[in-house]
């Protein structure tokens, strides 16, 4: 897809381990888009998670966007709350 928005994400985790976690959750969504309007590549470089987001308009590269930013923040809460748990 050559898409004529696009966005790169970087986020730098505490470790490999954390990454490799939110990596291995988010990766099954980059593999069969949602829609043909936005396409999503994530990479994993030690504790660094890398998004490329690539669109054919500002409203899809947002709505893609948002809904990665929203499942970060699930996954962060549930580890979160586990981690409490487990103490």
């Amino acid at each position: 897809m050559r898409g004529r928005c696009s966005a790169l994400v970087k986020l730098k985790f505490p470790s490999a381990k954390d990454a490799q976690v939110f990596w291995e959750a988010l990766k099954p969504e980059t593999e069969s888009p949602a829609t043909p309007r936005s396409r999503v590549r994530i990479e994993r470089k030690g504790a660094l998670l890398i998004f490329h987001f690539e669109a054919t308009d500002t409203t899809a590269l947002r709505a893609s966007l948002n809904s990665y930013l929203s499942w970060m923040h699930l996954l962060k809460s549930l580890r979160d709350l586990l981690e409490e748990e487990s103490h």
